[in-house]
């Protein structure tokens, strides 16, 4: 038996889509990756592949935070055709960064910068939204709250340094 992967009969990407989605709802995100990975080896620019990778990816943020993952996901990213959809994500992924340094005691101090940097993102969004698409505000408004919850402050040193506390 050869350990190689097998790809999916393109007829099947709608299924495999709805199976991604289902492992993200029941917080296996690896296998809602591996979904999209597979989607993706035949489709590279299939939009909805992308967003449920870039999804898959983010939540699992929490478990690693590591360099490569957050490269993987600003590389998948720039293959969105949407500006919009760019704006979002890249909102959603700092947001994220952001939750995932609230539960890191030594890291806390950096939420607060990319909260920020999420904040500017979301703006962006707002601004090129499509119509009656309020989710833009929606994360801004979570952040906002978040930030006013924990009471996160502005740091006073260089802001390269959060970069150290993540690889």
């Amino acid at each position: 038996m050869e350990l190689d992967l097998h790809d999916i009969h393109p007829d099947s990407i709608e299924l495999a889509l709805d199976k991604a989605r289902q492992y993200r709802s029941l917080h296996e995100p690896e296998i809602a990756e591996s979904i999209c990975l597979d989607i993706l080896h035949i489709e590279p620019e299939n939009q909805k592949a992308l967003v449920l990778y870039i999804l898959a990816l983010s939540d699992q943020l929490h478990h690693a935070g590591k360099k490569t993952q957050v490269q993987a996901i600003e590389q998948a990213i720039q293959k969105l055709q949407s500006r919009y959809q760019q704006h979002y994500y890249t909102g959603l992924l700092h947001e994220r960064r952001a939750r995932f340094m609230l539960t890191q005691s030594m890291a806390r101090v950096f939420a607060y910068d990319y909260f920020i940097e999420a904040l500017q993102f979301y703006q962006k969004a707002e601004k090129i939204r499509p119509e009656h698409n309020d989710e833009a505000i929606l994360r801004w408004n979570s952040c906002i709250r978040t930030i006013e919850k924990e009471k996160l402050k502005p740091r006073p040193d260089n802001k390269d340094a959060r970069l150290d506390m993540e690889s």
